[in-house]
């Protein structure tokens, strides 16, 4: 659990940084190895179709997808991603749900934090994403701004949900590899959580920010992280990235995890019990069966008249 210093700094800053949270071994390399064996993947079909000159099998993933977006200027990022789009989806729209992610969603030490931040039913919320940000070198101008390529505008986590959702969302930003400054690591505006919400609008390229306000820059708080540790973030804490000025491919996992008994402000996607101290068999254990619920809701916002035609209907 966390200590009550941590949990004070928590609700006093609107983040926490807990270092070396994650066992390398039993989480963080299988997560390496399961995303290369994805890039390989990607990058024989890219091959094979003359897309790009060559598979890269000598690549490991950062290396790879580096020269995958050099050749074609897409970071294929759906390809690997955690969640659907909430719009525009078919039944071949493509996600992933391995058992190494799913193991790292449900890791007993992340899960010992989140309870001391929202109590013990925790739920893993759907809004979930990679992030794979390229050298901003390789990035045109024009994408620089967008938060899925290049360095990511402020904006509260909290604001990709309706507000009658109410939800107590907790992000667990996971770096998959070390992320120094120059990597393009994360700025958080400390304390600002406590303002409350703020209307967001569309940035110029993707994504909802937040308006622009000169002193939130002046405050910004630069937070590097190295692979093993895990930044918690309150759902309305500000928070952006820098621009990536590294040679390499800045990769991480946005987890999320809301109270078992709030909704998840996303109901089209599946959000499963990860930990229950009044009922543990209400715990999904299974990776499969994670799979099989993504599966259906693909299936549902594919080929349902229901299904939603508009994202962030509320800012609109």
């Amino acid at each position: 659990m966390l200590s009550a210093e941590q949990k004070r700094e928590f609700d006093d800053l609107g983040f926490l940084k807990v270092e070396g949270l994650l066992d390398l071994e039993l989480r963080l390399d299988p997560i390496a190895a399961e995303y290369a064996a994805l890039s390989a993947r990607l990058a024989e079909k890219l091959h094979r179709e003359g897309r790009i000159s060559s598979d890269f099998a000598e690549h490991e993933f950062r290396a790879r997808m580096t020269s995958i977006f050099k050749e074609t200027g897409q970071t294929f990022v759906q390809f690997f991603n955690l969640s659907l789009p909430m719009t525009g989806v078919t039944e071949e729209t493509p996600f992933w749900t391995g058992p190494a992610v799913f193991a790292l969603i449900r890791d007993e030490r992340m899960l010992d934090a989140l309870e001391s931040l929202i109590g013990p039913e925790i739920s893993s919320n759907p809004v979930q994403h990679v992030r794979i940000k390229p050298p901003e070198k390789f990035v045109p101008t024009a994408m620089r701004e967008s938060g899925m390529v290049g360095k990511t505008p402020w904006h509260q986590d909290g604001a990709v949900l309706p507000p009658e959702a109410e939800t107590e969302l907790v992000t667990a930003w996971v770096p998959i590899s070390d992320v120094p400054v120059e990597s393009g690591c994360l700025v958080f505006d400390p304390a600002a959580h406590k303002r409350g919400l703020v209307r967001h609008g569309f940035g110029p390229v993707d994504g909802l920010e937040m308006p622009d306000d000169a002193s939130r820059a002046e405050s910004a708080h630069p937070l590097p992280a190295k692979r093993g540790d895990v930044i918690f973030i309150h759902r309305l804490c500000p928070h952006g990235s820098l621009p990536n000025s590294s040679g390499q491919v800045r990769f991480s996992l946005d987890l999320r995890y809301h109270p078992s008994h709030q909704t998840s402000g996303r109901e089209m996607f599946p959000s499963f019990v990860a930990r229950s101290r009044s009922d543990p068999s209400q715990e999904l254990r299974d990776a499969e069966e994670w799979t099989a619920m993504w599966l259906k809701a693909r299936r549902w916002l594919a080929t349902s008249p229901d299904a939603p035609r508009q994202s962030f209907e509320w800012l609109r």
